[in-house]
């Protein structure tokens, strides 16, 4: 076994300048959800290099779905899963292979396109540890489930996709993972690895309110029915749903986007309200939407006018079951360090990689790559690098050298797993 792992060790070495490469080429040349055609091509057709027993594309829309038999005896089947959207975030970083790319045909565009979540860091370290994989496959007992995942970051929202879609279309089955392990890069030190026990991320819910007003003119707004007034109750009294539930069940409601018919002199007739509902805690998710419902209905009521309420879009809170965390973390140790691997917080992002990993069980872990440093317990950025910038930020970054971390952690995670190591 000693020797296996020392072989995954030096084919990791050994493909790491073509997985910088991938990166690079991924990288700027991004696609939003549900339009990743050319990323999922490059996958496929590396997939289909390394001799996959079988290769599906096309699920989900854009998803790659790739099975690696093993040339040795056993029935487990472990799961890995990397998305590939990029997001309508213009890159801000000063780098060699910066996005310059805009989609002038995206819903609601155009938009320029980034790689702003460290999306194509995951896609490539899943394709070196294919690479890896491949070359080791008479070493393996049992079958690796790789899943290339589309639309991470939302489908627009006249469209279905993402995880949630695959897996109605069945990637869970034919075979099912025993275990799911995924990767996320985060904003933390580099070589260092991230874990929470139980809740891990929030639940997200796409929210929309409509208020529906009645147009004029802004020299006589008693004459029509004005939405405005209305739509700036309804955000600021959805500040005071925090003070309706427990403090320590956490929970966000952001609007992010006010929609509006009007211009600066005309009153519009209607106003649609766009944010997200993220809450760790699954159990009071129908309360919320309860309160919300409520809020908006009464304050569009007391001013004779009327607010309907959607969520859309839901994603369930990931949950790293702690007994899955004590079985895999020692793998994570021997290959990090002791002192690299730090337990954190929850934290109210999502992740729909929630639905692979919470119906079969395994871990979501947040790999560092940043010029960051811990100081008292908090993260400061290092003098003279590039600073820390959380993902979905413009100025977000993920350095090159920490890739093949991941690579490796794919790759002795899925091995340890197989032969009962895990």
């Amino acid at each position: 076994m000693s020797d296996v792992r020392a072989q995954i060790n030096e084919q990791a070495a050994a493909v790491e300048q073509q997985v910088i490469d991938w990166r690079h080429q991924v990288h700027q040349n991004p696609e939003l959800p549900n339009r990743e055609s050319d990323t999922a091509k490059l996958v496929a057709d590396h997939l289909k290099s390394l001799n996959f027993d079988e290769v599906k594309t096309g699920v989900a829309h854009h998803g790659v779905v790739g099975i690696l038999k093993g040339g040795q005896a056993g029935d487990q089947v472990m799961g890995l899963r990397a998305d590939m959207d990029a997001l309508p975030i213009k890159e801000l970083q000063d780098i060699a292979f910066k996005s310059t790319k805009v989609d002038g045909d995206y819903p609601g565009g155009p938009f320029p396109v980034g790689h702003m979540c460290g999306h194509d860091c995951h896609t490539v370290m899943l394709m070196g540890a294919a690479t890896v994989l491949a070359n080791l496959r008479s070493e393996l007992p049992g079958t690796v489930k790789f899943i290339f995942q589309p639309a991470e970051e939302g489908p627009p929202i006249t469209e279905e996709g993402g995880a949630g879609m695959m897996v109605k279309q069945g990637v869970l089955n034919d075979p099912k993972p025993d275990m799911m392990f995924v990767l996320h890069t985060a904003p933390y030190p580099d070589d260092t690895v991230f874990y929470t026990p139980n809740y891990t991320l929030a639940s997200s819910d796409y929210l929309s309110i409509k208020i529906k007003g009645a147009g004029v003119h802004g020299s006589t707004p008693w004459e029509g029915k004005d939405p405005m007034p209305v739509a700036a109750e309804i955000i600021s009294a959805l500040a005071q749903v925090y003070r309706q539930v427990p403090a320590t069940d956490a929970m966000t409601i952001s609007i992010g986007k006010v929609v509006d018919e009007g211009r600066f002199n005309t009153i519009g007739d209607d106003i649609e309200l766009i944010g997200t509902i993220r809450i760790i805690q699954d159990e009071i998710i129908d309360d919320v939407h309860k309160r919300v419902t409520r809020i908006a209905k009464h304050i569009a009521e007391a001013h004779g006018l009327t607010a309907t309420t959607e969520f859309k879009q839901h994603v369930p809170a990931l949950n790293n079951d702690p007994k899955w965390l004590d079985r895999i973390l020692p793998t994570v140790r021997r290959i990090m360090g002791d002192d690299k691997v730090i337990q954190g917080p929850a934290n109210l992002a999502y992740d729909d990689a929630s639905e692979f990993v919470n119906p079969i069980g395994g871990a979501y872990l947040l790999l560092g790559g940043q010029d960051v440093e811990v100081v008292d317990g908090g993260f400061q950025p290092k003098k003279d690098g590039r600073g820390f910038w959380f993902n979905h930020s413009p100025h977000f970054y993920w350095n090159d050298p920490n890739l093949i971390n991941g690579v490796k952690l794919h790759s002795h995670v899925t091995y340890d797993f197989l032969t009962g190591k895990i």
